[in-house]
C-alpha cells in the first residue's frame, strides 16, 4: 500500500483572524427549511369612495343663493319706494306749511283791511270838525286794537312799572329825586310794546329813573 504524501497547507495569519472575527453560524435542525429573508412588498392604498350627493349638493346652494339675490332685489326695492314716499311726504308738508302762512297772511290782511277802510271814510268825510275827526280816529284805533286782541296780540304793561329788559327799551332816562319815583321804574312810555303770549312782538320804548 502506498503511503501518503502529508502536503502542508500556509494559511495566511489575515485569513485565520477575520475567520474568528464572524460569529458563529446558527445550527440547523434537521427537517427546517432554512428562513428565508422577507422581501418589502408594497400594500395598495384604497382610493376614497366617490361622494355621494354632490350635484345634488351644489345644485341646492345655487338655489340658496338665488333665493338670496332676489331677496336682497326685494328689500332693495322696497327702500327705494320707502324713500320715494318719504320724499313725496316731506314735500306735501312743506307745500302744505307754506299754504297755510299764506293763508293766515290773507286772513290778516283782509282784516286789516277793514281798518284802512275806517280811515279812508274818515278823511274823505266833508266838513268834517277836529273833534269828529278825532273820534273817527280813535273809532279806527279801537277797531284796530280788537284785530290785534284776536290775533293773540297784547299791549306791555309798562308806566309806573319796574323796568325790565326783556320787555322794555330804555330810550333815555331821569333822576328819580325828579320823577319823584323808585329808582328804575319806567315813567314814560315813548312808544308802546305788544308781545304774543310769552313772545316779544315789540319791546316798549321807555324812559326810566335813575
Amino acid at each position: 500500500m502506498p503511503s501518503r504524501k502529508k502536503i502542508p497547507i500556509r494559511v495566511k495569519k489575515q485569513d485565520l483572524e477575520e475567520r474568528k472575527a464572524q460569529p458563529p453560524a446558527a445550527p440547523v435542525e434537521e427537517g427546517v427549511p432554512p428562513v428565508m429573508e422577507a422581501e418589502a412588498v408594497p400594500v395598495p392604498v384604497p382610493s376614497p369612495p366617490p361622494t355621494e350627493g354632490a350635484p345634488e349638493a351644489a345644485e341646492e346652494v345655487v338655489e340658496e343663493l338665488e333665493k338670496t339675490t332676489e331677496e336682497l332685489e326685494m328689500w332693495k326695492d322696497r327702500a327705494l319706494r320707502l324713500e320715494a314716499e318719504m320724499d313725496n311726504f316731506r314735500k306735501r308738508q312743506r307745500r302744505l306749511a307754506e299754504d297755510q302762512v299764506q293763508a293766515d297772511k290773507e286772513r290778516l290782511l283782509r282784516a286789516f283791511l277793514a281798518v284802512a277802510d275806517d280811515l279812508a271814510r274818515a278823511l274823505s268825510a266833508d266838513g268834517v270838525d277836529a273833534e269828529s275827526l278825532r273820534q273817527g280816529v280813535d273809532l279806527t284805533y279801537q277797531s284796530m286794537m280788537r284785530l290785534l286782541s284776536q290775533e293773540g296780540v297784547e299791549p306791555i304793561e309798562a308806566e309806573g312799572q319796574p323796568f325790565d329788559p326783556a320787555w322794555h327799551e330804555a330810550v333815555g332816562t331821569v333822576s328819580h329825586e325828579e320823577a319823584g319815583v323808585e329808582p328804575d321804574t319806567v315813567v314814560e312810555v315813548v312808544q308802546p310794546g305788544y308781545r304774543i303770549g310769552d313772545r316779544l312782538l315789540r319791546p316798549a320804548r321807555v324812559i326810566v329813573a335813575t
